[in-house]
């Protein structure tokens, strides 16, 4: 079983991985564990690491080693999860579960994404983790998907425009094109790119197959890549040469459809997340409403956005609400605006109509609205145009309307809660996000974009997610979905350090169900604060209650000292 050494002392910390035999903890620079830390002797203590455990031994230092509060005589077994005191500087040792030190998904430079983006566009085009691998992705996701494409009734270029969508989303490449060459004329079929970041120089390497007339490129952002995935590249190509053209030889023309922007960033590798996306694509180019449900957190907005993006209107400004955060009279004013002097020191303001004008209007949790402002809001629908509270002046109001909600939308319409007018007025075309535990083989993607942004923002460049880490966030109950993923992925990103594994012991509890306490007694957390409260109350015990004396001891600050024993509950004494 591996073991290692997490260390406080000041403002510092270590995590030292512990090899088996013997280890000189101190001061001293010969010190394989050296802690550069006054109450800690030249040479302090000495581990003893075996394959079933530690054991420690003081060599009478001048502050003493402590385990639990209990000074150490002799050689005396070290319990993983208790504090390990040597003077004052805080250690907890760690038994490391096996896998996690082994490597899940490694993330260096190319892993990373733009802080705050989750634009498909402005992804880093290797932004796909290869866990679950690139090949088990295109046999298990891309090629049954694909299959059932082109096995279908559906015509000959929505069949090769599929296969260029499933190698763009199961690639880690920067753009593919499929064109036809016939009679020495090259018509392009599909066209999906993603836009580089500013201080990505690297070069492109391009990959071409053809294949009965089928021109492929697939282009990659580094040579290794684009020699690792040719063969793939060449499966599609031959998927393509194998599609019957129903309508050749018949003198009709081609359809060319415009190429819709990239999904969300990272690409998914859910069929059916892949096929509400296709069809969101079909209906954002037309005028439809849309009525996206789903439970919170399963990226409603996110979809919303994408239809927005993906029609004719994307040019418009996109206009969201959320219609659970305000009550009626206040949301009324929100979504069709006020008119000066409908109160007291009321001016002129246009509602949300008003400002989505040409474009596109997202209703986030429209199933909480009321029944009057249903009806005020079916009329504007119809009449495409909105009255201001307090005019009698009708102003116009051309926009397209995407809604959502968390709520049963068919026990609203049954119970009355909800108009069934304006529902077919919202609701021409119905789609249902699935939560995280349904689209599981999304998660490593998900799990590692989060972290790379959050990483990115905090100047951390950790190694990667161990295969346990990445084992707990599999089999994880999400009841945040997406949502909650990216606050946990945010969350742990703090602790990591330059080089380091997102572990599953930095995972919080909830994510085991409820199995995540073994026998080391708790949480690290948990037991680091234990430690840590040993160590205050110490150094206290030793300045005589002397606060700005116990500080300087263990080389804090005042003001940190006196903020952490207030966290921990210690009285002032």
């Amino acid at each position: 079983m591996p073991f290692r050494l997490q260390i406080t002392y000041g403002e510092r910390s270590l995590r030292i991985p512990l090899a088996e035999g013997e280890l000189l903890v101190g001061s001293a620079s010969e010190a394989e564990i050296r802690i550069p830390y006054p109450t800690v002797s030249r040479r302090h203590a000495r581990l003893f690491v075996g394959e079933d455990g530690v054991e420690i031994e003081d060599l009478g230092s001048s502050n003493g080693t402590r385990i639990d509060g209990e000074s150490v005589r002799g050689r005396t077994p070290v319990p993983p999860g208790k504090p390990l005191l040597f003077g004052t500087a805080v250690a907890v040792l760690e038994s490391l579960r096996a896998q996690d030190s082994e490597i899940g998904i490694a993330m260096g430079d190319e892993w990373r994404a733009s802080p705050g983006s989750l634009s498909g566009d402005e992804a880093h085009p290797a932004m796909t983790t290869l866990a679950p691998s690139v090949l088990e992705s295109f046999t298990r996701v891309f090629l049954p998907g694909v299959l059932e494409v082109i096995s279908g009734g559906s015509p000959a270029l929505d069949r090769i425009q599929a296969i260029g969508q499933g190698l763009f989303s199961s690639l880690p490449c920067a753009s593919v094109s499929i064109s036809r060459d016939r009679d020495g004329e090259e018509g392009v079929i599909f066209e999906a790119e993603r836009k580089r970041r500013r201080e990505d120089n690297s070069e492109l390497t391009p990959v071409e197959v053809g294949f009965e007339g089928w021109r492929f490129r697939v282009v990659f952002p580094v040579e290794k890549l684009a020699r690792a995935y040719k063969p793939l590249v060449e499966v599609g190509a031959m998927l393509a040469g194998l599609v019957v053209c129903e309508d050749e030889g018949k003198g009709g023309a081609s359809r060319h459809r415009i190429a819709a922007p990239a999904p969300p960033a990272p690409p998914s590798v859910s069929a059916l997340i892949q096929k509400i996306y296709r069809s969101a694509a079909r209906v954002a180019a037309g005028s439809i409403s849309v009525l996206i449900r789903g439970e919170s957190g399963t990226g409603k907005e996110l979809l919303a956005r994408y239809v927005h993006a993906a029609s004719s209107r994307a040019e418009a400004p996109l206009v969201t609400l959320n219609c659970a955060a305000l009550p009626r009279d206040l949301l009324e004013a929100e979504l069709f605006g006020v008119e000066k002097g409908v109160a007291t020191g009321v001016d002129s303001r246009p509602g949300r109509f008003e400002q989505a004008e040409g474009g596109t209007l997202f209703l986030d949790e429209i199933g909480d609205m009321a029944p009057d402002t249903q009806a005020r809001i079916l009329r504007v629908l119809q009449e495409k145009e909105v009255y201001r509270l307090g005019s009698g002046r009708p102003r116009r109001a051309d926009v397209r309307v995407v809604s959502a909600t968390n709520r049963d939308i068919d026990a609203l319409l049954e119970s009355g809660a909800f108009r069934p007018d304006l529902y077919h007025r919202i609701a021409d075309w119905v789609v249902e996000l699935p939560p995280l535990r349904k689209r599981r083989e999304d998660i490593p993607n998900l799990a590692v974009h989060f972290l790379s942004r959050a990483c990115a923002e905090a100047g951390v460049k950790p190694a990667g997610i161990s295969k346990a880490a990445l084992d707990v966030l599999a089999a994880a109950p999400w009841p945040g979905n997406i949502r909650q993923l990216e606050r946990e992925m945010a969350r742990v990103a703090l602790f990591l350090e330059d080089g380091d594994l997102l572990e599953s012991s930095l995972l919080q509890g909830s994510l085991f169900d409820g199995v995540q306490e073994g026998e080391s007694g708790g949480s690290l957390r948990t037991q680091l604060e234990k430690a840590e409260r040993i160590a205050i109350e110490t150094a206290l015990a030793a300045a005589s209650g002397d606060v700005n004396a116990a500080a300087r001891q263990l080389e804090v600050g005042r003001s940190t000292i006196y903020r952490r024993m207030t966290a921990l509950g210690l009285a002032q004494k």
